[in-house]
């Protein structure tokens, strides 16, 4: 019965949503075609004329959408891009929670604050790596780690701050670092101020995640006895820390946004 009722949704012309708290990602899925992406900044999902043009231009070029869902991180541009999408599209609009069927087990303490991008990027692991173990990495503001045993139960997570968050941290708080954009260094050890924040930063996080998911991975196959254990990692700077990694099974920047597609199928009436 699910796999019917997920076979027809994919029929549907889908719009996701992907709100997170620096950017949005729009995202029009056809079929089980590769989605036609588009970003803008958070703050413009208030913007209702730029939103209008914007859900024009998409629904102009692949179609209307049928089913809509919105994986929300930040309250009041959920709210506000759920008005203005209902009223463009006279479709319900579909809020990614923890109250939905999910194709995990939630075994969360507090389920109501376990964030949307978390429960998206949950679900779609558990779709990629049915019965495995899995750690899913997402390396955007924050950067939060969820672990998925083989049975499809969550076991936990951490949250840590983002890249970003940490280079704009030690400027605000101190009186004369630089604010510095943080991407590669050419050499482990810096020989200026903006070399050496871009050095520890950059990696002070790529061997912090790398030795998190080592642990992570020795607890989960010490628990069971052995077997392998996946890795997905995803998230707006995935693409400048995950090449760091070893043992990474799956680098998906749109995976939050498959996942929210996924629980939108589950989910239709």
């Amino acid at each position: 019965m699910q796999s019917s009722r997920n076979a027809s949704a994919s029929a549907l012309t889908r719009l996701v949503v992907d709100i997170g708290n620096t950017t949005a990602t729009l995202a029009m899925f056809v079929r089980d075609d590769e989605p036609f992406v588009e970003s803008v900044p958070t703050a413009k999902i208030a913007d209702s004329e730029a939103m209008r043009n914007l859900c024009a231009d998409l629904s102009r070029e692949h179609g209307t959408p049928q089913a809509i869902a919105i994986c929300s991180v930040v309250p009041a541009a959920a709210a506000a891009g759920s008005a203005l999408l209902e009223s463009l599209f006279s479709v319900p609009v579909l809020a990614i929670g923890s109250g939905l069927r999910l194709p995990f087990r939630l075994d969360y303490a507090t389920p109501h604050t376990f964030g949307a991008d978390r429960l998206a990027l949950c679900a779609w692991s558990r779709h990629l790596f049915e019965g495995r173990s899995v750690i899913a990495v997402d390396i955007g503001t924050a950067i939060t780690f969820d672990v998925l045993d083989a049975s499809g139960t969550y076991r936990g997570g951490l949250i840590m701050p983002g890249i970003d968050m940490m280079a704009g941290a030690l400027h605000s708080r101190t009186a004369q670092l630089p604010q510095v954009r943080i991407d590669k260094p050419v050499s482990l050890i810096g020989n200026s101020t903006e070399e050496c924040i871009r050095s520890g930063i950059f990696w002070g996080v790529a061997k912090q995640i790398g030795g998190l998911v080592e642990a992570i991975r020795a607890d989960l196959t010490g628990e069971s006895g052995g077997g392998s254990v996946d890795v997905i990692v995803t998230g707006g700077n995935s693409s400048i820390i995950a090449p760091e990694l070893d043992a990474v099974s799956v680098i998906d920047e749109l995976a939050v946004l498959r996942g929210t597609d996924l629980l939108l199928r589950m989910n239709l009436a």
